[in-house]
């Protein structure tokens, strides 16, 4: 089963928290941000695609689902 989904369909899925993170701009923002929502920063995994994107992925506490997060 494939559940990957782009970030329209996020955002019909999950509003509320895709309202909260159209405002983080950085990696600093969402590693501020992850305690305060139960997630453990000791489970995150950031994977070097090239010398300039990464990808951030998150388990989440309360949900058996991972969020990938890409950034350049």
């Amino acid at each position: 089963m494939n559940d990957v989904i782009g970030w329209s369909e996020f955002v019909q899925k999950e509003p509320q928290l895709a309202e909260t993170l159209q405002h983080f701009t950085t990696l600093e923002h969402l590693l501020a941000w992850f305690p305060s929502v139960g997630v453990d920063l000791s489970k995150l995994d950031l994977i070097a695609q090239d010398e300039y994107s990464h990808d951030l992925i998150v388990p989440l506490t309360n949900r058996s689902k991972w969020y990938v997060f890409g950034m350049t």
